[in-house]
């Protein structure tokens, strides 16, 4: 039995304890553990600390943030033991990549504002990815993200690479006729020209968020809130009328 009982806890004794877990004198259960079958621990945890971000609550934002950070610890230290990177190797590679695309900090480059922040983040990033197209670019975004923000991401970095001014009443056509095309195949059996449409419409919705400067994810997110709170009152006042 190892005592590691203590007042306060450093990061040397979480990834201590990470080590002990895995241990043959550890935890079965922590022992048996992949990346994969932990994949979904790591995006359940971070989204439980979105939502305590979401919902200002700095007391349950810190200790999601702990769940967040023992993923991370969990998954260098399943590579330590096969021989590939370990904690300190991400530690390292966040920090150099911190300085590498923040010259205007760390180096002898200037900015005028954030705008021109992130314009050199990105071309620092794709050359740093060795991305020569923009469509590498594309495709680079993450295809685990959740498909509306993957969408929203995609249109951001295309309308970037056109460089082109966009304009709002015309991706607002291209809803509008997406929504008609639509309810144009509603009744046929053509599923998947219906699954189709529905994507294209999904996409230009997110386009459009984007243009507005709405996050189409969380836009989403609080429709969904509202609509639970809209069904709890139609419920309460159908129960009412039926008593």
């Amino acid at each position: 039995m190892h005592d590691l009982k203590k007042q306060t806890y450093t990061m040397d004794d979480l990834l201590n304890i990470m080590k002990l877990l895995r241990s043959p004198q550890g935890c079965p259960w922590d022992r048996e553990q992949t990346h994969q079958s932990i994949r979904n621990n790591f995006l359940e945890e971070a989204y439980e600390a979105v939502e305590a971000i979401d919902t200002n609550d700095p007391v349950l934002l810190q200790e999601e943030l702990g769940d967040v950070l023992l993923q991370i610890v969990f998954h260098s230290r399943l590579e330590e033991e096969k021989g590939g990177f370990q904690f300190s190797d991400v530690v390292d590679g966040i920090a150099k990549k911190l300085v590498l695309r923040h010259p205007h900090v760390f180096g002898d480059c200037t900015v005028k504002n954030s705008e021109e922040v992130l314009l050199n983040w990105e071309a620092i990033k794709k050359k740093e990815k060795g991305r020569s197209t923009d469509t590498q670019v594309l495709q680079g975004v993450s295809k685990a993200l959740p498909a509306l923000m993957r969408a929203q991401k995609i249109c951001k970095k295309a309308a970037k690479a056109e460089q082109k001014p966009q304009v709002l009443s015309k991706a607002v056509d291209v809803l509008q006729e997406n929504v008609r095309q639509l309810a144009l195949a509603a009744d046929s059996e053509q599923t998947e020209e219906q699954q189709k449409l529905m994507g294209q419409l999904l996409l230009s919705a997110a386009a459009v968020s984007g243009m507005l400067k709405i996050e189409a994810e969380q836009a989403l997110s609080k429709a969904c809130d509202q609509f639970i709170s809209q069904f709890e009152k139609s419920e309460k006042q159908s129960d009412e009328e039926n008593f």
